[in-house]
């Protein structure tokens, strides 16, 4: 265990510990002079590595930092800030929390989302409105005041204003949801609104999390994936890049995929194949790249489609949903020709009102199955890659919002309901859907990911800026909050050797960018 030498306040409500090595820091976090269980504490370095615990039951904690040098100490709980008192003795240093000036103001989206009534309005709002980015503090208040019914209007019409692609549905009548949100997101109710607790006491000692900043602090990094080498890949979204991060260090290098710096390829889904080239989509430019990570050079091929997603076949032929078509189809990318073959899917058949399907999700199974999710067609497809025969279902809530399913240990489907809180599974065999709470509505569970040493199923919570842990056997679900607000995230992957799970916060307008780590001990 590290003895610190040095205990100095750096700034305004952060805690510093100055070391010349990388070690270990136990103690006690207080608030309001008593054990404060489930707080948060969070090492980090000049580097903006930063590695967060929380404290147990009894308020203890104990955060090791992987980089040598000086790091500071910062702790937050549910109505407790920054701002506190600090106090060691030998190897244990006391952290307390003062009370929060504002206790909303770095409230997840989750946390004013549960003000509106569970219903179709609200699947209906977070589908569409939520679909890029949380709705938190910043966005609910401006110029310092509660939006009113004409300021929700007004933010509305910006979006539908900008929204080049349609994805927003015609259905979302500025005037409508701006009253609607008006009416449940008052000053009054806001006001009397106080965080919940954001981890319980028997799960707070399990995780570690790890944040680690991006080169470009504008990016948004899209998708992430695990290389042959072990480093963490990552697409970068605005800037026609790829990179990949040595986990242990933090350091990325940089990947060209895009020849035209003029041109936003808006780089986003990758995968590898088994030699291991990476196949990347760059919708912005209606294409798909083949990188070799050992010579950086990249082959570039024209689909003509904005794919979302992308996956491979046991022959090593690439597949593509088309984001933005309708009717529905998906795509076939032969690599030793160039040549690319289209397959209409069934139809959600939405009506014009309602707007486009949006596929979603794409995974393809040991019989070389496509599934696809429909995020607005509220649908799940099955295509056969070997005898181009193909069916659709349709999930059993209305406006759930099915995003990006993962495959299971035993064949099952696991299907992330965005607008409801839920957890999907789908039996390929029996064709039966069965639904899982994950504890709250106003959740925004975007991505599904298995693990492959225990087939648990990890969830991205979107709105409400932590990963979630389903117990396929138990049906117990874990909440990991993460340190930043927001937390928006669109992909992530198991490493399959640790179990470590990678994502990246990838809210559009740019927020807080970042890649995180959570470990987790059993």
């Amino acid at each position: 265990m590290f003895r610190p030498f040095a205990l100095i306040p750096l700034l305004a409500g952060v805690l510093a510990a100055s070391s010349v090595v990388a070690g270990t820091v136990s103690g006690t976090v207080q608030g309001d002079g008593r054990p404060l269980a489930g707080a948060r504490v969070t090492a980090e370095t000049g580097s903006g590595i930063a590695v967060s615990v929380y404290s147990a039951a009894d308020g203890r904690f104990s955060v090791s930092h992987p980089l040598p040098g000086p790091y500071a100490l910062r702790v937050r709980a549910a109505g407790f800030d920054d701002a506190g008192t600090h106090a060691a003795d030998g190897d244990q240093i006391t952290l307390s929390a003062a009370a929060a000036a504002d206790p909303l103001r770095l409230a997840a989206s989750s946390e004013f989302l549960a003000l509106l009534p569970d219903g179709e309005d609200k699947r209906r709002f977070i589908l569409n409105c939520t679909s890029c980015h949380e709705i938190a503090h910043s966005r609910i208040w401006k110029d310092g005041k509660v939006r009113d019914t004409a300021k929700w209007v007004e933010a509305i019409k910006m979006m539908k204003a900008i929204d080049v692609y349609a994805i927003l549905a015609p259905e979302v009548e500025p005037e409508r949801f701006g009253a609607y949100l008006a009416r449940h997101l008052t000053p009054e109710r806001l006001a009397a609104l106080r965080p919940k607790p954001r981890i319980e006491a028997a799960t707070a000692a399990r995780a570690t999390i790890t944040e680690y900043p991006i080169p470009v602090a504008s990016e948004l990094p899209h998708d992430v994936g695990i290389g042959p080498d072990g480093r963490l890949w990552i697409t970068a979204f605005w800037t026609n890049a790829m990179w990949a991060m040595d986990p242990k260090t933090g350091a990325t290098e940089r990947y060209s995929v895009s020849k035209d710096d003029k041109q936003l390829a808006q780089v986003r889904a990758l995968a590898f194949d088994k030699k291991g080239m990476l196949w990347i989509v760059l919708g912005g430019s209606k294409s798909v790249v083949r990188l070799d990570p050992k010579t950086k050079t990249y082959r570039t091929y024209p689909v003509g489609m904005y794919a979302h997603d992308v996956v491979l076949d046991s022959k090593g032929n690439v597949w593509l949903n088309d984001y933005f078509s309708k009717p529905e189809r998906v795509g076939m990318l032969n690599p030793a020709s160039g040549k690319v073959t289209t397959y209409p899917l069934p139809s959600a058949n939405l009506p014009d009102a309602a707007g486009k399907p949006l596929p979603y999700g794409l995974q393809i199974d040991a019989k070389d199955r496509l599934w696809a999710t429909q995020l607005a067609g509220n649908t799940l497809v099955r295509f056969d890659t070997r005898t181009l025969t193909s069916k659709l279902y349709t999930l059993p809530e209305t406006i759930s919002g099915p995003r990006r399913l993962a495959i299971g240990l035993d064949g099952a489907l696991w299907i992330p309901e965005f607008d409801t809180g839920y957890l999907t599974r789908f039996d390929p065999d029996k064709e039966t859907f069965a639904r899982f709470n994950l504890g709250d509505s106003s959740l925004g569970a975007y991505a599904a990911a298995v693990d492959p040493r225990n087939g648990a199923v990890w969830i991205t919570g979107s709105l409400d800026s932590s990963l979630l842990r389903f117990d396929v056997n138990t049906q117990a679900v874990e909440r990991y909050p993460l340190p930043t607000e927001p937390a928006y995230m669109r992909h992530m992957v198991v490493d399959p050797n640790s179990g470590a799970l990678w994502s990246a916060y990838s809210s559009l307008p740019t927020a807080v960018p970042k890649i995180v780590r959570l470990e987790r001990r059993d």
